[in-house]
C-alpha cells in the first residue's frame, strides 16, 4: 500500500500506545502500513514491539502448559467428568425417554444462564460503542487538523475520502471546540471520525477531562445503534450507554449512523447531545 506523504506518520509515542492494537491486528491496511514503516526505520520501537511479542507468546505457553489436560488444573474434577459423561449417555437415549426423564434444577438453571449469556452478548455486539470507545481510546494522530484549514473545513475534507456526507452536529453552542478529524473504519466499513475538545470550567471545578471522538458511518442495513437507554430529542432518539469506561451516545439519521463517545457523566453527555441535535433542526 503507497502511503500518503501528506498524512502525519506514525511517531514512537503512537507505536507505543498501540502496541497491543497492531499484535492484536486491529488496524486497518493503511494503519498497519503506517506502523511498519515506522518500524523498519526506528530500531527502539521495533525493538519493543517484539519484546511485546515475545512476551506474550511466552504467557499464552505457560498458560497452555498450566491447563493443558497433563495439569492437574487443566482436568475437570471426577465429579463433572462423570455427570458430562452422563450427559452424553443420556443424548444417545430415545427422544421419548429423554422427554421424560427429569432435567436436575441445577441444569435447567446453567441453561437459563447461559441463554442470557447468549442473547446479552448478541445485543452488546449490536452497539458501536465498544468498537468506537477502543478506537477513540488509542488517540491516534488526525489527519486533518482546525489549525491547517479552520473549523468549518474540517466536515468538506472528507469529501471523496468516504462516500457519504458528513455532517456533524453543532457543539459550538456548547462551548466544544472542533480540533480536527481522520478517516477511519468500523467493522470495514469507512467511517469519519472527529476529534473535539471539552471546554474549560468557569468556576474552576473538577470536570471530565479528555476529548470527546464523533464517529460517523453510512448504515443502511441498521447493523448499530440497537443497545442503550434511549433518550428522546424531539423526533430523534439517542441511545446512551457505556463502554470501555467511557460514555457513548448513538443515533441516527436515516442511515447515517453517530456516535459520540466521552469521558463526561452522562447526564452531561444527554444534554449536550440534546443541544447539538436541537440545534441542528
Amino acid at each position: 500500500m503507497t502511503l500518503d506523504p501528506f498524512r502525519p506518520a506514525m511517531d514512537c509515542a503512537e507505536i507505543g500506545r498501540s502496541a497491543e492494537a497492531l499484535l492484536d491486528g486491529e488496524f486497518d491496511d493503511r494503519e498497519r502500513a503506517e506502523a511498519e514503516a515506522h518500524l523498519s526505520a526506528c530500531d527502539r520501537c521495533r525493538g519493543a514491539v517484539e519484546k511485546l511479542a515475545r512476551t506474550r507468546t511466552a504467557v499464552r505457553e505457560k498458560l497452555r502448559a498450566a491447563m493443558g489436560p497433563s495439569s492437574p488444573h487443566g482436568r475437570a474434577p471426577a465429579a463433572l467428568r462423570a455427570r458430562i459423561a452422563e450427559a452424553l449417555d443420556r443424548d444417545r437415549l430415545p427422544w421419548w425417554r429423554r422427554a421424560l426423564a427429569p432435567l436436575p434444577l441445577a441444569a435447567a438453571a446453567a441453561c437459563a444462564a447461559g441463554a442470557m449469556l447468549v442473547l446479552w452478548t448478541h445485543g452488546k455486539a449490536d452497539s458501536l460503542a465498544e468498537e468506537t470507545a477502543a478506537w477513540h481510546s488509542r488517540d491516534l494522530p488526525l489527519d486533518v487538523t482546525t489549525a491547517s484549514l479552520g473549523p468549518d473545513s474540517v466536515a468538506r475534507w472528507f469529501r471523496g475520502k468516504v462516500d457519504f456526507n458528513t455532517r456533524p452536529p453543532e457543539f459550538r453552542r456548547a462551548g466544544v471546540k472542533l480540533l480536527g478529524g481522520r478517516v477511519s473504519s468500523i467493522r470495514d466499513r469507512p467511517c469519519a471520525y472527529m476529534r473535539y475538545e471539552l471546554p474549560p470550567s468557569a468556576d474552576g471545578a473538577q470536570k471530565p477531562h479528555g476529548p470527546l471522538g464523533l464517529f460517523i458511518l453510512d448504515d443502511p442495513q441498521h447493523r448499530f445503534g440497537e443497545a442503550g437507554r434511549e433518550v428522546r430529542v424531539g423526533p430523534e432518539t439517542v441511545r446512551l450507554l457505556n463502554a470501555r469506561g467511557y460514555n457513548v451516545a448513538v443515533w441516527r439519521k436515516n442511515e447515517i449512523v453517530y456516535s459520540l463517545v466521552s469521558d463526561m457523566d452522562e447526564p452531561s453527555l444527554e444534554r449536550l447531545v440534546e443541544a447539538a441535535l436541537s440545534a441542528q433542526r
